[in-house]
Parts: C-alpha cells; sequence; structure tokens
C-alpha cells in the first residue's frame, strides 16, 4: 500500500466529515444558520428541535451516509487496509465534529460515526442502535448517544478478541468514542448539574446561547 494512499484516505475522510449537512439542510429548508439557533450544534438533535422531524431525519440519512461512504473510500484506496479504515472512521468523526467548512463548529459526530461502523461492523452498529433505546426511557438524547457509543465501542473489541473482526478496528473504537465523548462534554456537565435538557417536540427556533448541545 503506498503512503499517499493512506495520507490521502484520511484526508478525504476528514473532509467528507466536515461536509456541513445539517448546515445546509438549516439554510435550504427554511433558511437559517442552524448554529445560531436552539443548542448552537449543526447535528440532527438540535436540527429537529429547531427545524422538525423530516430536516432532521435527512440530516441523520446524510450523516450516516458520510461514514459508510469514507469507509468505502479507505477500502478501495488502501486495498482494505484495517488500520487505514479504522482511522478513516475516526477521520469521519473528527470532520464532523469541527469542519473546516463551516467555522469548526459541527455536530457531536454519533450518526457520521455510526455510520463508520455499519461499514467496518454490522453486528457493533445493531448493537449501538439497540443501546439507544435508552433515549425511550430516560428522554435524554445525549444519554443514549453516549450510552450507545460505548456499548458499539465495547463490542467492537470483543469481536476483535473473539477474531470476528480485525483488531485494529479497536482503534476505531477508542478513537472515535473519544472524540464523541470530548463533543459531549458540556452535555455530561449538564447531567451531572441536572440542566440537561430531555427531548422534546419541535418548535419555534430560538437564538443559540451556547456552541454546544
Amino acid at each position: 500500500m503506498e503512503p499517499v494512499l493512506f495520507a490521502g484516505s484520511l484526508i478525504v475522510a476528514y473532509l467528507l466529515g466536515a461536509f456541513p449537512t445539517g448546515l445546509l439542510v438549516g439554510k435550504l429548508v427554511r433558511g437559517v444558520d442552524i448554529r445560531r439557533y436552539g443548542s448552537g450544534s449543526t447535528g440532527s438533535t438540535n436540527v429537529y428541535r429547531t427545524l422538525g422531524k423530516i430536516p432532521a431525519a435527512s440530516v441523520v440519512l446524510l450523516d450516516i451516509a458520510k461514514g459508510i461512504v469514507t469507509v468505502g473510500i479507505a477500502w478501495a484506496a488502501t486495498d482494505n487496509n484495517e488500520y487505514a479504515l479504522a482511522l478513516a472512521g475516526v477521520a469521519v468523526i473528527v470532520g464532523h465534529s469541527w469542519p473546516v467548512f463551516s467555522g469548526f463548529r459541527g455536530g457531536k459526530g454519533v450518526m457520521t460515526g455510526w455510520g463508520a461502523m455499519i461499514a467496518l461492523s454490522p453486528i457493533a452498529a445493531g448493537i449501538t442502535a439497540l443501546g439507544w433505546l435508552v433515549v425511550t426511557i430516560t428522554k435524554y438524547v445525549s444519554i443514549g448517544s453516549l450510552f450507545g457509543t460505548t456499548l458499539g465501542s465495547v463490542t467492537i473489541v470483543i469481536l476483535g478478541v473473539i477474531g470476528l473482526v480485525p483488531m485494529e478496528y479497536a482503534v476505531f473504537s477508542v478513537g472515535g468514542s473519544l472524540v464523541i465523548f470530548i463533543r459531549h462534554t458540556e452535555n455530561i456537565s449538564r447531567l451531572i448539574s441536572g440542566a440537561e435538557k430531555p427531548v422534546m417536540k419541535p418548535g419555534r427556533p430560538t437564538r443559540a446561547r451556547t456552541r454546544e448541545s
């Protein structure tokens, strides 16, 4: 494998992740900069709260697609180099979280990371989705996101240990989870203090108070 292809696949992964899906949907649907409303995040949760179900669903699908396509490109460019695939998965999450195309203000990386996980390990992706059912119990998206991320990451490591997926995928498991948890730092603080907002029905857009969701 050529080092330039390895490095190139990671750059492409970051740039694909940085494609501002939430920002573009906000401008197309209502002509607004989603970063100025709700939580200030460009992720699907803020799009849902600010613009409604259909725009949010569009963002979810596009973000998942970014993750899947990224791993596919890395697979083709590096002849299925497991490290390249794992690192591309991390890079697309980084790009989504800190996108160069929108002032490094993006989403939390959960849906994009899940898309990459679908491509790397459908089993782990399915278990992650089950973890999101916590949202229906707790009514907190952040809890479901963090629980599902942890569950999926642990599953990948276990699958690697027993030989069902390459152990190199643990790089994605650890690296991707770290980025997602960093992006949820303020959510975690609000959960601890009891100030985190539960899932609510979408309403009229309100100006963002912070840059995080």
